[in-house]
């Protein structure tokens, strides 16, 4: 097959969610024969700016950069190219429906067009009145030019078929076991291992980090609380984050590094949870695959990928302290049982070799290379 993906900001992962999902699946589709193309926008992307990587073609295109233009210039820009460059594509994997109204051109001249909904964008507290409404837009049309609807969790599904009757298939994000401790690392940020709780994410209002510094700021545990992240935008939030007068809390910016963040996570105290807007969420994937304590927020897209391997907390005043306190004092047995759990729930469900298995399959299926699929979990 011939394989186009929009919606990424560029591989190798520099910065979110998506990015990571396209390192680690499409080099996998090219193992398995096809023929894969990435649209990257050059700031995301590695300073000499490669044709390809692991096999996968590489094109990038320009865009103006900020909060609400960057991905929808770029993906109307991905979407001409595509449109009009000699190669002719058999599928169009589209992340994210953001930017639906772009592949209108794509639904007219029938093509295979599969949208993976991410989450609900619309309800995103970053976001003022007329942007939300643009997004629930964008997600209406992506529901009517869509061939298929691809949701990352089984949640996401329920809620498409409960609000819109519209049935979505389930392929989901995956996480990379990692095992191996390098302590020097994480003292290059002035930590030692063991000693901090370990929040990494984009700081985002719906990520909840103001919660989670406001609860620990109330505990006195003799550990630190370590933020990684930052946002590709003049964030107010993290300039009131900031503010903060407790000097347990460390705010490292967005870690680049390959490996940085995977030890960050391998050798903190327990790994702090944030978000509430679906689905499949690549840092909690991240956190469960590098054998974490997890204190996640309870929503039932973290719920269901945790399947009860983790603590889950509520946003009512002093629920989260007490629940870092719990932690901190019965340390050993959440150790002992919870990491183990959840790395065994990766490998069985959430594998990036798993990932890449089933939307082969299921691209087979939809260009027609395949008598049948079905969806397993």
């Amino acid at each position: 097959m011939k394989i186009a993906i929009f919606g990424a900001r560029g591989i190798p992962a520099k910065w979110g969610g998506f990015d990571t999902f396209v390192t680690n699946l499409a080099p996998r589709l090219v193992m398995r024969g096809h023929d894969v193309t990435v649209f990257c926008m050059p700031k995301y992307s590695l300073p000499e700016k490669p044709g390809t990587y692991e096999g996968v073609r590489l094109i990038y295109l320009p865009t103006i950069y900020g909060k609400f233009t960057e991905t929808f210039l770029h993906e109307f820009l991905s979407s001409l190219y595509a449109l009009f460059c000699l190669k002719k594509f058999d599928l169009y994997y589209v992340l994210g429906c953001r930017s639906s109204v772009v592949y209108l051109p794509h639904h007219w001249l029938r093509r295979m067009l599969v949208i993976n909904t991410d989450g609900l964008d619309w309800i995103r507290r970053k976001w003022g009145r007329f942007a939300r409404q643009f997004l629930k837009f964008n997600y209406w049309v992506a529901r009517r030019i869509a061939k298929h609807l691809v949701s990352d969790s089984f949640e996401l599904k329920k809620y498409y078929m409960e609000q819109w009757k519209r049935e979505t298939v389930f392929l989901t994000n995956g996480g990379e076991i990692v095992e191996h401790k390098n302590p020097s690392i994480v003292q290059k940020y002035g930590l030692e291992p063991g000693e901090y709780f370990l929040v990494a994410c984009r700081i985002e209002p719906e990520n909840n980090i103001d919660i989670i510094l406001r609860e620990f700021e109330q505990t006195s545990i003799p550990k630190k609380l370590v933020i990684a992240g930052g946002a590709n935008y003049k964030s107010k939030l993290i300039d009131e984050l900031q503010k903060t007068k407790d000097e347990r809390v460390i705010f490292l910016g967005p870690v680049y590094e390959e490996g940085h963040i995977e030890q960050l996570h391998l050798q903190c105290f327990a790994y702090v949870h944030g978000h509430e807007v679906g689905g499949t969420n690549p840092s909690l994937l991240k956190g469960m695959a590098c054998g974490n304590v997890i204190i996640a927020h309870d929503v039932r897209f973290n719920r269901e990928v945790l399947g009860g391997h983790g603590i889950l907390w509520g946003k009512d005043p002093g629920d989260l302290k007490a629940k870092l306190e719990e932690v901190h004092s019965n340390y050993n047995k959440y150790q002992s049982e919870l990491p183990s759990l959840c790395i065994d729930r990766i490998k069985t469900y959430y594998s990036w070799d798993k990932v890449g298995e089933d939307h082969e399959l299921f691209f087979r299926w939809v260009v027609g290379d395949a008598n049948s699929y079905s969806e397993s979990f």
